[in-house]
């Protein structure tokens, strides 16, 4: 089957409209982004003759009128492969097009070699197995523990990986893998899981606080906190890709601080940045949920403390996505990737290994 998909900003805009609102009609689509809708007939005419989305008419009560006919991805199109690297395990999911994870793993990996070819090592056969069960690979998304260039795909510095300097990706991964893969912060990637799970929603920013006690490489274990930045309901990143990265100022002082300690000097922090940022959210997930009581209940306590009638009071909630929080938020961010203006879903549905395809 030859699948051809135009790179135009218009393609990707209405893709993202189905991803965004599932079961939104045609008119609908053309009224949100401001197109003709012979545009968007045009478009989604061919999305369904490609197989990637599906008609589901509606039933209309009482007589008369056409009935609404809402547009929703099939999920057996193609899947994204989430990979969650801890220090000495990797959780693999892989979700469909409707967000859903409909196949999971968790994996050991050798701690003692480098992080890099440990992730090769142990991802390399996994992906062979996933390609035996589904037909279409479009993307594979890795979070990591540490300080990451997403655009580069770059490794730069990961406490918990034992990593000190730089580790380019990108070309290992050109190398051994036929798909594109996209890597970004685990705790980045488990508000992209957020985002994908209540896409739908009007939450349009958050905190995400991703909770982890995975250090074996460096034999000692501690509380680890990451936060994932969402403004607008977009990523933000900030200067050098740091927005996010906690460090416990006890620790940078030379002191063994208690996960207790911790906590209570990340609660303060993240309460006042909600209230400066008006940002009314705040979600916990990870790993290291042992401790997400004893958080939320900080969070409250130091939020219950601010003073003032306009004062945000960010909600406390505990994400559903469980400990797969990492994994599924990595396959979603690869997904949103490949959605980008560029549209770098045409370049996936052109590779051989997802039949003979071109645009």
């Amino acid at each position: 089957m030859t699948i051809k998909l135009s790179r135009t900003h218009s393609t990707a805009g209405i893709i993202n409209s189905l991803w965004q609102s599932p079961g939104v009609s045609r008119i609908e689509i053309a009224s949100k982004l401001g197109l003709d809708k012979s545009t968007v007939t045009k478009t989604v005419n061919h999305l369904l003759d490609i197989g990637m989305i599906l008609e589901q008419p509606q039933i209309v009560s009482g007589k008369g009128g056409r009935p609404k006919v809402s547009l929703v991805f099939n999920p057996e199109f193609g899947v994204v492969i989430g990979v969650d690297v801890n220090s000495d395990t990797l959780k693999v999911s892989v979700v469909n097009l409707l967000g859903q994870v409909i196949y999971h793993d968790m994996l050991p990996i050798d701690t003692q070699i480098s992080i890099d070819a440990a992730l090769l090592n142990a991802l390399l056969p996994c992906i062979e197995d996933i390609e035996t069960l589904f037909p279409r690979i479009l993307a594979i998304g890795v979070g990591v523990p540490g300080l990451v260039d997403p655009e580069k795909c770059q490794l730069q510095l990961s406490h918990s990986l034992n990593v000190r300097s730089i580790i380019n990706f990108a070309p290992l991964f050109k190398r051994h893998v036929p798909y594109p893969v996209f890597l970004d912060n685990d705790a980045n990637c488990g508000a992209w899981g957020e985002l994908m799970q209540q896409r739908s929603l009007p939450y349009e920013h958050f905190l995400y606080v991703l909770l982890s006690t995975h250090h074996a490489r460096e034999h000692y274990h501690r509380l680890g906190i990451g936060v994932g930045v969402v403004l607008n309901r977009q990523l933000f990143y900030g200067e050098q890709h740091m927005a996010g990265q906690f460090n416990s100022q006890a620790l940078m002082r030379g002191a063994e601080p208690t996960p207790s300690v911790i906590i209570e000097e990340f609660s303060e922090l993240a309460v006042n940045l909600c209230s400066l940022m008006s940002i009314k959210r705040i979600v916990i997930g990870g790993n290291g949920m042992s401790f997400g009581s004893e958080l939320a209940s900080s969070l409250r306590k130091h939020s219950d403390a601010l003073a003032g009638s306009y004062i945000v009071k960010p909600n406390i909630e505990f994400s559903i996505l469980g400990p797969q929080a990492a994994a599924m938020g990595a396959a979603s961010m690869a997904w949103q990737k490949l959605l980008t203006p560029d549209l770098r879903l045409a370049e996936s549905l052109c590779l051989p290994e997802n039949g003979n395809v071109s645009i």
